[in-house]
């Protein structure tokens, strides 16, 4: 009887494995204007492009589709080849509709969609907010509002998909240097999704940004084709501050005059910056020729692929520029994110 008891909960449990999710996912996208009768409706796997179903608007600017998953995860709702929404499945029917009023998309069918909708809907509450602030002070206090509602809201749904979609808010708005922390909280059931791999590879190079850690190497082409790489610097005694930028970045530009500035005072004490800039293809002269206008005599680097990629940057967890790393000579970080005045302070700090 146990070894009958046996095959029958291991049979059990091979079906369990093996089911999916099907379900039926309703689109009213009648206050859409950029949505017409026949417009084009494709649903995909979320960071895959994987279809799953592909239909056309009726009429009425409608669409049903049926989908069928192998587990719960995300499906991305692609309009006109534009991504309009990310569902959260789990096998129950999903309704949705676009409110032109708010500009929202209200989603009803499971939980974790109503939980993800309410969130978000507050978080672009609060986004508005932001922009009428009438102070560079008001802004920075509203944005860190907003950066400690999104983290609590991720801990409140660590353990679902509505958490897991949460966290690439947080690393926009919220902690990003806690990435790996709360990138640790996070259910491994949903390891099979594009989200939860994307996440663990930044969650492992966000240890590459934490203060202490051992450089990562560059090597990139400097204007003349030269590679040169950041580790040469360093074994050769210098304090090497790696600087992400590009051209057509106005915070960039205004961080300039300070790194001229430094680089004028301690490159004779040790310093060297290793400027990686992320102009987009095609614009090489453009850069050469701002370098030179600027004053950039330090070494200047291309960091953009030929996909058009910040791939230089993917290492530091690069996503938005000015991004800059100290490094000592040891190869260590020892400070990260200099702006202004701050960047010769530390400097003093570090090289005398």
């Amino acid at each position: 009887m146990k070894k009958l008891f046996s095959m029958i909960l291991a049979a059990a449990t091979m079906v369990a494995c093996g089911t999916t999710n099907k379900m039926v996912i309703n689109g009213d996208l009648s206050m859409l204007d950029r949505a017409a009768a026949d417009s084009k409706v494709e649903l995909r796997i979320s960071g895959t492009e994987e279809t799953l179903a592909t239909t056309t608007l009726d009429a009425n600017k409608c669409f049903t589709a049926e989908v069928t998953l192998p587990a719960d995860d995300f499906v991305l709702v692609i309009v006109n080849d534009t991504p309009l929404l990310e569902l959260i499945t789990d096998g129950q029917d999903i309704s949705f509709n676009y409110d032109a009023e708010t500009q929202n998309v209200n989603v009803e069918g499971t939980p974790y969609n109503t939980i993800l909708s309410d969130i978000k809907n507050e978080f672009y509450t609060m986004m508005d907010a932001l922009y009428t602030c009438q102070s560079e002070e008001e802004a920075e206090a509203k944005f860190a509002e907003i950066g400690a509602f999104i983290e609590a809201k991720f801990v409140e749904n660590k353990d679902n998909l509505a958490g897991l979609n949460l966290l690439q808010y947080v690393v926009y708005y919220g902690n990003a240097d806690r990435l790996s922390e709360y990138f640790d909280m996070v259910n491994p059931e949903f390891a099979h999704t594009a989200l939860y791999k994307e996440f663990a590879k930044q969650a492992a190079n966000a240890k590459n940004t934490a203060i202490g850690a051992d450089l990562v190497d560059i090597a990139l082409a400097d204007a003349e084709g030269n590679i040169i790489k950041v580790s040469e610097l360093c074994n050769a005694g210098k304090w090497v501050l790696v600087d992400f930028w590009a051209t057509w970045c106005g915070p960039c530009r205004g961080e300039i005059p300070h790194l001229v500035e430094a680089y004028a005072e301690f490159a004779p004490k040790g310093l060297e910056i290793y400027g990686i800039t992320f102009d987009r293809n095609g614009d090489t002269e453009k850069w050469q020729n701002f370098v030179k206008e600027n004053n950039m005599t330090w070494v200047n680097v291309w960091g953009t692929d030929e996909n058009g990629r910040w791939s230089a940057g993917e290492a530091y967890n690069v996503s938005s520029i000015p991004s800059n790393f100290l490094f000592s000579p040891e190869g260590k970080l020892v400070a990260k994110n200099l702006r202004g005045e701050e960047v010769k302070k530390v400097l003093s700090e570090h090289i005398q």
